[in-house]
């Protein structure tokens, strides 16, 4: 499936480059594609993806720059960037032998190719609505996919170290940092911190109403965090149990985590799509 979804989305890059594009979009696409190429290698070379990952990066990142544009490419790289450093910072400073055996292994590997794609996915969809009909909305909404997935890394990289009590988010029991559908004090404020870093970067658009777009993807992106908690929990209470493709070398938990992630992504997504029709 991994594969199909970078057909997929290669597939659409070439076409809409050959048939929708001109010639300053073709500039942007190309030097996408470039800068893509060189993150990726380098994300692989400092241990922070897999090597099928650097497909999908190089993929999505042409995606981002050449249809979402230099703003919107600029708010992924500090996404990628801050969570590929509080992962490092972790593993080097903030993980105890005895943390660490109760932190899902998912959580501690370099990112694969499914992950990129968990929080990516959505975001590429709307950055080809934004290219093909230019409307603010599709740009919000794939501000605020990337605002949730800003939240939810900060929260667990952030909330999963000395994170203090942990508990479920449906039946407020105590569960260990790191388990599906738990939440800390320190974990929902890293996930508010993260949310309002990227929804900064709106102040920088030329959206109308630009002060409820900003609190539009703050709020979305941060209660989108809180979507993932509440779909791990009741995947793991309902002992939910998605047949991993045939592809994907993780562990089963490792790929619920994923589907999770996109689901929450994409339910914030859509949800800024309607309410920006609304709202602004």
């Amino acid at each position: 499936m991994y594969r199909l979804i970078n057909y997929f989305f290669g597939f659409v890059v070439i076409y809409l480059f050959i048939l929708e594009a001109g010639m300053n979009d073709h500039a942007m696409i190309i030097i996408g594609l470039t800068l893509s190429v060189l993150i990726a290698f380098v994300a692989f070379f400092g241990n922070w993806i897999t090597l099928d990952a650097t497909k999908a990066v190089i993929i999505l990142g042409t995606i981002v720059l050449g249809f979402g544009g230099w703003l919107l490419a600029a708010a992924v790289i500090a996404f990628f960037t801050t969570g590929s450093l509080l992962t490092r910072k972790k593993r080097v400073l903030g993980i105890t032998d005895h943390i660490k055996r109760n932190i899902p292994l998912h959580l501690q590997k370099r990112r694969d190719g499914y992950q990129v794609w968990a929080n990516g996915f959505w975001l590429a969809v709307f950055c080809f609505g934004w290219f093909l009909v230019s409307s603010d909305a599709f740009l919000i909404a794939a501000f605020v996919t990337l605002a949730a997935a800003t939240a939810d890394t900060w929260a667990t990289e952030i909330g999963t170290v000395k994170p203090g009590r942990t508990v479920n988010i449906l039946n407020f029991k105590p569960v260990d940092a790191g388990t599906d559908g738990g939440v800390s004090i320190k974990g929902t404020i890293a996930a508010a911190a993260g949310s309002l870093f990227i929804s900064i970067a709106v102040l920088f658009a030329n959206f109308p109403g630009l002060v409820s777009a900003f609190l539009l993807v703050f709020v979305l992106g941060f209660l989108g965090c809180f979507m993932d908690s509440i779909l791990g929990a009741i995947f793991d209470k309902k002992h939910v149990n998605i047949n991993k493709p045939y592809d994907y070398s993780g562990s089963q938990e490792s790929f619920l985590n994923s589907f999770v992630n996109w689901a929450s992504t994409g339910i914030s997504g859509l949800a800024a799509l309607l309410l920006t029709q609304i709202i602004l």
